[in-house]
């Protein structure tokens, strides 16, 4: 049998193994919560998607999220229906795809030897199975990073111009699912200058690097630029995330601009109204998005001390071993699937191993070039921002095979017996173990609170109070599930309770205008109109167009033979949200 057979046999029962995994996880969690009823994220992603496939293909704003993953949905849903699990199929197929490119690359990069522990890693990536079988576009920011370096590897070896042109497009798409990756062509252009050694080969195979991604990115620009008035090549939140990541209360994570405002339709609403009520003019999407970086850098400028501790802080977080959660919390999954009960490989054993396997090419990095300077590049370009961990995976496969010299050095020294092979292998051991043996356990709390809203969208209003409880209870500090216990007590007319909770949820959070605006419908439902319009003019002193507090101040004024006062309050109101059934009715009656 000739190398090249064994290579290919080799990769193919690698790829048998990363798929069984992933089958057996998909099987486990199909009908699980977050898989089969989506939250968050991939609740938008879908809804987006359901749109496109029923025509919608233009839509009518600017984008604010990264637009190619809901288009590729739509896509699918436009052709073969609405299957969730034909996605979770789909983007296992195309994990598999990057494992052979990433196998690809790490041979052009080192050896043989070096890609197959560089497949097999990614094979037994325990975060790479979590997230190949969620509605969430990571999955396919990974295997599309996978090519990347291909491209990039293949580029530096042929020299020719088509090659970087390719290895721009494959930067771009990889922007048009995750729009850190256009801070990466800084980061990327040396690759094209280290190779030609001259400067008019920098020029033509830096330029043609620059030309794929803009090339990528073009009809996105067009479309923004057509909807919008504004040429963005990706989306208009860049300013609004840098805010985020960089403001006096950021810890890291990510924080809503306005507390208790994370879903995703909000997350879009909310920086332009209180972008607009901070100016008191209309504002563009670009505009907004300037607004929010001028209000951070100004931070930044003002306090540098903070600034630099903050990017430490988060830099720290980059290259946790925790795996910090966004919407669906990796450590109790883990607890869902049967494949979690082998030892897979983990993002700290994968970071001290990249690390070994840094150390060891030291001397001989140059192959290497394209995947450090991808992991310099997509490092600094989240850590800026704000993360999840799901934000750092991308660099997972450039770290791959880095980790993979010192194992494939271990069988080396192991099988000549040569002196020290036993401390190397428990080196090995422990890098494998000690990220199994940190103990992390899920955020219950979080898990509980994202459950009881699920209940909620079903339905099941004594599920979702018990998932609250169970939130509240192992976080007194979540606001957001008080004020849910809140809202179910007044939907049920327990005006004592939903008060109770709602005077707590302000306690905690007074910056919430849910939370005063819900406080004053329930004083205005017990009779105490003063206490009523306390509340309620706080709410909107929070935020003018807060749409309960409107509806509720217009009936209080009504309440009190305030007519003219009612109805101003209503107008405002049928201004924001024409189609609003209360406010219609109300102003009928008016």
């Amino acid at each position: 049998m000739g190398t090249e057979d064994r290579s290919r046999r080799f990769l193919l029962a690698i790829l048998a193994v990363a798929l069984i995994l992933r089958l057996v996880h998909w099987w486990a969690v199909r009908d699980e919560p977050f898989f089969a009823q989506l939250a968050m994220d991939s609740q938008e992603y879908d809804r987006w998607a359901q749109e496109i496939a029923a025509g919608d293909w233009l839509g009518t704003r600017v984008f604010f999220q990264a637009p190619l993953y809901p288009y590729l949905l739509g896509t699918v849903y436009a052709l073969a229906a609405r299957s969730l699990d034909a996605i979770y199929l789909l983007q296992v197929a195309v994990a598999l795809a990057g494992i052979v490119a990433l196998h690809r690359a790490a041979r052009e990069m080192a050896d043989e030897r070096v890609a197959r522990v560089t497949a097999g890693l990614a094979a037994v990536f325990g975060p790479f199975l979590f997230y190949d079988v969620q509605l969430l576009k990571e999955s396919l920011a990974v295997s599309t990073t996978c090519f990347l370096l291909w491209a990039l590897v293949a580029a530096r070896g042929g020299g020719r111009a088509g090659l970087w042109l390719g290895a721009g497009v494959v930067l771009g798409v990889l922007a048009l699912l995750r729009e850190n990756a256009l801070l990466l062509v800084p980061f990327l252009l040396p690759l094209a200058w280290s190779r030609s050694g001259r400067t008019p080969g920098f020029l033509r195979h830096g330029g043609a690097l620059v030309a794929g991604l803009a090339l990528a990115l073009a009809p996105v620009a067009v479309r923004n630029g057509v909807v919008g008035g504004a040429f963005l090549p990706t989306t208009s939140q860049g300013g609004v995330n840098f805010w985020i990541g960089n403001n006096p209360e950021a810890d890291g994570t990510y924080r809503p601009i306005v507390p208790g405002k994370q879903i995703p339709a909000l997350e879009r609403q909310e920086p332009v109204r209180v972008a607009e009520q901070e100016l008191g003019r209309r504002l563009t999407p670009a505009d907004v998005s300037a607004h929010w970086l001028g209000k951070a850098l100004r931070w930044a400028g003002a306090h540098p001390g903070a600034f630099v501790r903050l990017q430490l802080r988060k830099l720290g977080m980059f290259w946790g071993w925790y795996e910090w959660p966004d919407a669906v919390d990796y450590y109790w999954v883990r607890g869902l699937s049967p494949v979690y009960r082998l030892p897979l490989v983990e993002f700290g054993t994968v970071s001290l191993l990249a690390l070994a396997g840094l150390w060891q090419v030291r001397r001989r990095a140059g192959p290497f070039a394209p995947a450090l300077l991808f992991a310099l590049g997509w490092m600094l370009s989240t850590v800026v921002f704000f993360l999840f961990s799901r934000y750092r995976l991308p660099v997972v496969p450039a770290l791959l095979p880095l980790a993979a010299v010192p194992l494939v050095q271990l069988g080396e020294v192991w099988r000549a017996r040569r002196r020290g092979w036993q401390m190397a292998a428990t080196l090995a051991v422990l890098a494998f173990l000690l990220p199994h043996l940190a103990g992390f356990q899920a955020r219950m709390d979080l898990v509980h609170y994202n459950l009881g809203r699920l209940a909620e969208e079903r339905g099941d209003p004594a599920a979702a109070h018990e998932h609250y409880k169970a939130a509240f209870i192992l976080d007194p500090h979540n606001f957001l599930a008080c004020m849910n216990l809140g809202n179910l007590a007044a939907r049920r007319g327990d005006w004592p309770t939903a008060l109770r909770f709602f005077q707590r949820a302000a306690a905690l959070e007074p910056r919430s205008d849910d939370v005063a605006s819900n406080l004053g419908g329930v004083w205005l439902a017990v009779g105490d109109t003063a206490q009523a319009e306390a509340s309620l003019d706080r709410a909107l002193g929070l935020n003018p167009q807060n749409l309960s507090a409107l509806h509720n101040k217009a009936l209080l004024c009504a309440r009190r033979g305030d007519l003219a006062g009612a109805r101003e309050l209503n107008r405002r109101l049928l201004e924001i949200d024409p189609q609003n059934p209360a406010a219609l009715r109300l102003r009928d009656r008016l």
